[in-house]
């Protein structure tokens, strides 16, 4: 997890600092929202050359965390990518979502080559256990070049690379990263259409396009790539017979790359950035699912084939 309230690494000495650029007026800022329109253009920012050999590609970075065991197998190294298309009711990093160029704010600005040389001073602990790099966020599908930079660059160095992802982009851009991906993490908000666009601040076409991916996951890179399925339990809204069966049906469509479903028990752990943030939160009221709910809808999955993970509390 992150800390508390959100925080920047500093370029220069790789340190957690933090966040004061975003502030209220950020957020209502039009040039800054991560709203569908803006994303493309902000995606083709992230495309600077640098002058070094060979090219460097410029991102926009969050924050690093160099030691996670719930993100991928193994020990992980976790880039927190800025940007998001998506306002998830359950988001617990909102501080990721605005999109920006890396160029306009230099605190986030950081190259390809920088992870690279920053993974690498843990090498010895990423290594066993076909530990390695995980992209999350905010979406690191949103800034697909830099992404792809970054997995190129550490698979160089032998460890393996991880997508977290809801599945932002199209065939395109999935191109650029998948064929330097090794597992992908897909965060599914919930079968029916509509539901999934309520829970993901999107729309329908958004909730499609998450399961596109994963078909296209399926039809394109069977021999390198596996996927696992992350799915948020909301009480009442992603836990009912009907989403968990079909969420099992459309896992085992997914064969032979699927490999498990994550369940992650509602929390309110991120709750305090939206107060730091001076914004509603958008769950405000609900209670963080309880353990023995989960355990229940872990053995509903099971029990129609699906190899199931639970989260710990």
């Amino acid at each position: 997890l992150l800390p508390s309230h959100p925080f920047l690494r500093s370029k220069r000495t790789h340190r957690l600092q933090p966040l004061h650029a975003t502030s209220t007026a950020d957020l209502e800022d039009p040039t800054l929202i991560g709203e569908a329109e803006h994303i493309e253009e902000l995606e083709n920012s992230f495309k600077l050359e640098g002058t070094s050999e060979p090219t460097t590609i410029q991102g926009a970075v969050h924050s690093i965390e160099t030691f996670s065991t719930n993100d991928g197998p193994g020990i992980r190294t976790i880039v927190f990518l800025q940007g998001c298309g998506r306002r998830c009711l359950f988001c617990s990093n909102p501080e990721t979502q605005l999109c920006v160029d890396p160029t306009q704010h230099p605190e986030l600005d950081m190259t390809d080559e920088e992870v690279a040389d920053l993974v690498k001073r843990y090498d010895v602990f990423l290594h066993p256990n076909d530990g390695g790099v995980t992209a999350s966020g905010g979406e690191p599908l949103v800034q697909p070049e830099f992404t792809r930079a970054i997995f190129e660059r550490v698979k160089d160095q032998g460890l393996t690379t991880c997508l977290d992802t809801a599945g932002h982009g199209n065939p395109t851009s999935w191109d650029r990263v998948l064929p330097y991906t090794d597992y992908v993490m897909l965060c599914l908000k919930a079968m029916d259409l509509d539901l999934a666009a309520e829970i993901g601040g999107t729309n329908r076409e958004a909730s499609e396009r998450a399961r596109d991916f994963a078909r296209y996951i399926r039809d394109n890179y069977q021999d390198s790539t596996e996927l696992s399925i992350r799915w948020v339990l909301l009480k009442n809204m992603t836990d009912t017979d009907e989403e968990l069966t079909a969420l099992a049906d459309f896992a085992k469509e997914l064969a032979p790359v699927f490999t498990h479903i994550q369940l992650l028990p509602y929390h309110t752990l991120g709750r305090e950035k939206y107060d730091y943030l001076e914004r509603a939160y958008p769950l405000d009221g609900m209670e963080p699912y309880s353990y023995e709910a989960a355990v229940r809808a872990k053995e509903k999955l099971e029990k129609q084939g699906i190899k199931v993970i639970l989260a710990q509390p």
